[in-house]
């Protein structure tokens, strides 16, 4: 996006034990393609993973969806189909 205020945030030093949000974009299979990445955050690196969904694929998520999302160390979104 250029021009806007937003940054990348800086690289965890590792996943061990951290909290990891899950964000399902609604798309055909995405949600299947989460939760076995959450599967293997769990067995992997100890972490703690919360599925969190969009309204619409279609769309930006909504503020609410992205304040929930700041709790979390780390974020991963997927793209089904």
């Amino acid at each position: 996006m250029s021009g806007s205020a937003w940054s990348r945030a800086a690289r965890l030093d590792s996943l061990q034990g951290k909290r990891i949000g899950l964000l399902d974009n609604i798309k055909h299979n995405a949600e299947y393609l989460l939760m076995e990445v959450g599967e293997r955050l769990k067995s992997d690196f100890n972490c703690e993973v919360e599925f969190t969904k969009k309204k619409t694929y279609t769309r930006f998520a909504e503020p609410h969806i992205i304040d929930s999302l700041k709790k979390f160390d780390a974020v991963v979104t997927a793209v089904g189909d």
